[in-house]
């Protein structure tokens, strides 16, 4: 049988001016918001908080990692991708430049402020997850500078899909994976535009660890994603 549409999905908004990015940061500033910042290659994670955000100076400050290692790590980096989940959503920015301060008299990183923030709610829509055997196989980025193999977990007709492909792939939110090419059985392929909204690890059902995106469409037609549902249910 067919899996059922699971009336879970995510509704999602990729903000990009200061003026809609501000209101978001400043509230999760003013709770000391807890934020997780991934280090690549397996390195570890940081578990930090949101001390403070300024539109108009060009920079947030977190908290530095208790693990003296883990926060060296990431001050190594050039760039950095934080996520914050207070109660159903899920917000993800990305900081620049990280270096070592000191706020209100405690160790802190500073970063420059996010030019882009990914904001996603769970709300009821159908989504269309695919088994194992029914996950669509997709080039992503086919047309850009990056190509890799991914496959379509899940699918819903407000454009929104998940792809899972290795861990060691990071994509950060507002990426366009261009031309990507989606392998539909025995009607041959399609190819669209992919705009990235999140990205997070997930551990599979064998045990091992792989990335998972949500993504709309920009230049998918509906006729497009009912036969991406339909070939994940097997008709």
């Amino acid at each position: 049988m067919p899996p059922n549409p699971e009336k879970t999905d995510h509704s999602s908004l990729l903000l990009r001016s200061r003026s809609k990015i501000a209101p978001v940061l400043e509230a999760l500033a003013g709770r000391r918001q807890s934020l997780s910042v991934e280090l690549p290659e397996g390195q570890g994670m940081v578990s930090t908080q949101l001390l403070a955000a300024d539109a108009v100076g060009d920079y947030i400050v977190i908290a530095a990692a208790a693990d003296a290692a883990l926060n060296a790590r990431l001050l190594a980096l050039s760039r950095a991708t934080l996520v914050a989940e207070p109660q159903d959503w899920h917000i993800e920015f990305v900081g620049v430049e990280p270096s070592a301060v000191e706020h209100e008299g405690a160790a802190a990183v500073r970063l420059r402020y996010p030019e882009v923030l990914s904001v996603q709610q769970r709300r009821q829509d159908e989504r269309y997850s695919a088994s194992t055997e029914l996950m669509l196989r997709c080039v992503a980025d086919a047309g850009g500078f990056a190509p890799f193999d991914a496959h379509i977990r899940d699918v819903s007709l407000g454009g929104l899909s998940v792809l899972i492909y290795p861990p060691d792939v990071m994509i950060e939110p507002g990426t366009v994976l261009a031309g990507s090419r989606i392998v539909i059985p025995g009607a041959g392929e399609v190819t669209v535009d992919l705009e990235v909204r999140y990205s997070e690890l997930v551990t599979l059902d064998d045990g091992s660890r792989a990335r998972c995106s949500g993504f709309r469409f920009l230049n998918a037609p509906d006729e497009i994603k009912q036969q991406l549902i339909d070939a994940i249910n097997g008709v």
